[in-house]
């Protein structure tokens, strides 16, 4: 089933709203099984300020670099990034006996992407900016992504009914596989 925008506009508002903590953003999901496999729509969302993203990360590696390697090898690297986690996500909640609430978990995991891209997006553009000093901009890169880990956390506690540590290892699991994914592919270009 195709998504429409006042779905999407739902789907955000429910993502911004568990962004501030607030638990009723879950009911802005469709947290069905056609809602899980429509909040893939959020890599698209997401893409160009992640194609921005990889551009700022790689900028030293473009000029030896044929492109059609680099968007092969990286194209390739997103796609199993955003299907990774929700794999080993899909077998966790199983084995947690939380499988009827995977659904909206996954729905609510991926829509909260754009969220937080919105948020790193600007303060990677401001650390690539050179204005602020190099202390300063460490230190704003290093809390956004505290504060974007702390809303994965939330996202997973919230949509799983999980403990703060079941989520926090699930928030781990995510950091480890996107690392290693990100690593694997880097090495390839």
């Amino acid at each position: 089933m195709p998504l429409t925008t006042p779905a999407i506009l739902s789907a955000l508002t429910g993502a911004w709203r568990l962004a501030r903590f607030d638990r009723t953003g879950m009911e802005f999901f469709d947290r069905t099984p056609d809602g899980a496999l429509n909040s893939f729509y959020a890599a698209l969302v997401v893409l160009p300020a992640y194609a921005l993203l990889l551009a700022i990360r790689l900028w030293d590696q473009l000029d030896g670099t044929p492109v059609l390697q680099l968007v092969t090898v990286e194209g390739i690297a997103y796609v199993v990034s955003w299907t990774a986690f929700p794999l080993a996500l899909f077998r966790i909640a199983a084995l947690l006996g939380k499988e009827q609430l995977y659904p909206g978990a996954l729905t609510a995991y991926n829509w909260s992407a754009v969220v937080q891209m919105g948020i790193y997006l600007p303060a990677i553009l401001l650390s690539a900016t050179g204005l602020l000093p190099s202390g300063v901009s460490e230190a704003l890169v290093f809390g956004v992504m505290m504060a974007m880990l702390t809303y994965q956390w939330f996202v997973l506690r919230t949509a799983l009914s999980l403990s703060g540590l079941a989520a926090a290892a699930l928030v781990m699991l995510d950091l480890f596989l996107s690392a290693a994914i990100s690593d694997l592919a880097d090495g390839m270009l």
